[in-house]
């Protein structure tokens, strides 16, 4: 019916709450500012709102004549019944039209209103993964899952409660309120002024609960986010609470957590019901002091007040005290919801990757080398390289190692534009990576890491995700370089086969060899193997080390590992330590020399290691 509304990304940090967060109102403004991209849908709710507005006031109406013109002539014996036949039937009927029209008005706008919000909450979903994906891997790793999911569901659920009360609630009990308050001044403008003086009071006390609201509602989600984190935890640690019995922990840590989360979902819903049983007392008693005071004006004929005038300004006074009340009720639960927008919107202004330059070149495979300029990096405050002058010739094979922490995985993130360098500069042919087309570079490196993940999609699938317009031959060919065919062909169903959530129902080196056949079939021209090895027994280490070495020449190979297996062969081995190279040369070179390499390979090949 409509195209999808864009909600625009600006800038904040994902996971984390900035100063810069949007204010609670414009955090719902902009939620609902999304939803305006089906206004043809909005107009038609907004017109049956406002059909029903007139309805219901309408029959509140047909107090005055019924009174007036019916009731009160036949108590004085002014006027036979019969007399009043055309009257009654001209009542009847406008009557009748409108308990006919209410039912179908609020059908329609029910469902339409239901449709907006369903696509609104699309909209947020696919908005809150696209986010997801285009922010720095920096910012994943500045976060918990557990916080992550909590925004992506949690706090987008609450969100759109917000679009869903605006439309299926507030929109309409704003329209009867106005409707009334038109219908008020029609009756008697007087009795509608007194009526508005007496609205101060109770404003007052539904905002300063609905403030309260909304500030407990962001520590009960922030609540939301440290269980969820706790039960990522419980399930991604499961075999190693079983292993060392800590399931009475972990369930009393969780229990905790509850508890937290209890009180503090406890503190907003009592602030609700709070700001509802204000309303509860200051509604009627406001309404029996105007009635009170029309019905001694009416006694006395002043202010033109009839007895049929009354009875429709009461009327109209009970018909506009429901939506009255429905609104007190939304802006609590507004105020609930709008603690999960501004969370929501912390998450979608996150910064994406940095933008190309405008002259951004691309990049057409490695041609001379790649060159690390002084290069220095940090987390924050926390320096993890420092001074890192490198030069790498095209097809060579550089091993890096180093004790742990000594920052090999930060120097492979910067080869894969992970991060860019703090100070310095990786130079590509001299060019700085910085002025190279992202997606250009992007498509020239391949990795494969410590920690092999897959998709749940059958193996042929999880290959063909490092090239998708492979043909069948090129991934059985990737596999057979990755000496992983054998064991792919011995599954049940060969290619086809489903590797379960995570590649569970392989073995660790299984899915380590998928991931390097993966890499291979992308065909990069700078390959970064991340402890690839480190999860493959030594017959299959050795299977991908001659794959390994049938790939040498054609690419430029970094190799971040610890075994002395998977360097030995390699171009020149860099030893890092404490973020600066301390060595560099062959394993016999290092060997020979004194140092930190040979201590490291004393240590490994120890009959005690």
């Amino acid at each position: 019916m409509e195209t999808q509304s864009e909600i625009d990304p600006t800038s904040a940090a994902i996971g984390s709450t900035p100063t810069s967060a949007p204010s609670h109102w414009a955090a719902l403004g902009r939620l609902l500012a999304s939803s305006l991209s089906y206004w043809k849908t909005i107009g038609f709710v907004l017109a049956c709102g406002g059909a029903l507005a007139f309805v219901r006031y309408l029959r509140a109406y047909l107090v005055k004549p019924l009174t007036d013109d019916v009731l009160l002539p036949l108590g004085r014996k002014e006027i036979a019944l019969d007399g009043l036949e055309p009257t009654l039937l001209h009542l009847g009927l406008i009557l009748g039209i409108t308990i006919l029209a209410q039912p179908i008005m609020v059908f329609l706008r029910a469902y339409w209103s239901h449709w907006i919000v369903a696509s609104v909450r699309r909209d947020v979903d696919q908005a809150v993964a696209a986010r997801f994906l285009a922010v720095p891997l920096s910012a994943h790793r500045s976060g918990t899952s557990g916080d992550l999911l909590s925004r992506a569901i949690a706090d987008a659920q609450l969100s759109c409660q917000a679009v869903l009360l605006i439309y299926t609630q507030v929109l309409l009990h704003l329209q009867l309120l106005i409707g009334g308050l038109i219908a008020l001044f029609l009756a008697s403008w007087q009795l509608a002024l007194v009526t508005i003086f007496t609205m101060p009071p109770l404003l007052i006390v539904v905002a300063y609960f609905g403030s309260r609201v909304q500030n407990q509602t962001r520590r009960r989600q922030q609540t939301q986010s440290d269980l969820s984190q706790r039960l990522v935890a419980i399930l991604s640690g499961i075999k190693v609470i079983k292993a060392f019995q800590g399931q009475e922990l972990e369930e009393e840590a969780y229990r905790l957590e509850e508890g937290k989360f209890f009180r503090r979902n406890m503190k907003v819903v009592g602030n609700g019901i709070a700001a509802r049983a204000a309303g509860e007392f200051l509604n009627p008693l406001a309404a029996i002091a105007v009635l009170g005071l029309g019905f001694w004006l009416s006694q006395r004929g002043l202010w033109g007040l009839s007895v049929g005038t009354l009875g429709w300004f009461a009327g109209i006074l009970l018909t506009a005290y429901r939506p009255l009340k429905g609104l007190i009720q939304a802006y609590s639960k507004l105020m609930e919801s709008a603690a999960g927008a501004q969370r929501l919107y912390e998450v979608l202004d996150a910064p994406g990757e940095p933008v190309d330059p405008p002259n951004a070149r691309t990049l057409s495979g490695l041609h001379h080398r790649i060159r690390f300029r002084d290069v220095h990096f940090d987390y924050g405050e926390r320096p993890v390289l420092a001074g890192i002058d490198l030069d790498v010739a095209p097809g060579e094979v550089i091993a890096v190692v180093g004790r742990t922490g000594a920052g090999k995985s930060t120097l492979a993130d910067l080869v894969l534009r992970f991060h860019d360098p703090t100070r310095g500069a990786i130079e590509i042919d001299g060019v700085d990576l910085r002025e190279i087309a992202r997606s250009s570079f992007l498509d020239a490196v391949a990795v494969v890491t410590q920690e092999p993940f897959l998709f749940d999609v059958s193996v042929f699938e999880n290959i063909r995700y490092g090239r998708h317009d492979a043909s069948e031959a090129e991934v059985h060919a990737a596999a057979r370089a990755a000496s992983a065919e054998e064991f792919i062909q011995a599954l049940p169903e060969g290619y086809d086969t489903p590797v379960g959530e995570f590649g569970l129902r392989l073995s660790g080196g299984q899915r380590q060899r998928l991931t390097i056949a993966r890499a291979i079939l992308a065909d990069p021209a700078i390959l970064v193997l991340d402890e690839a090895t480190s999860a493959l027994d030594g017959p299959t280490e050795a299977a991908v080390q001659r794959a390994i070495e049938g790939l040498r020449g054609e690419r430029t190979i970094f190799l971040i590992a610890h075994r002395l297996s998977t360097i030995r062969q390699a171009d020149r081995i860099v030893v890092l330590d404490e973020g600066r190279i301390a060595q560099i040369g062959d394993h016999a070179a290092l060997l020979a020399r004194p140092g930190l390499y040979r201590e490291l390979a004393g240590v490994e090949e120890s009959p005690s290691a």
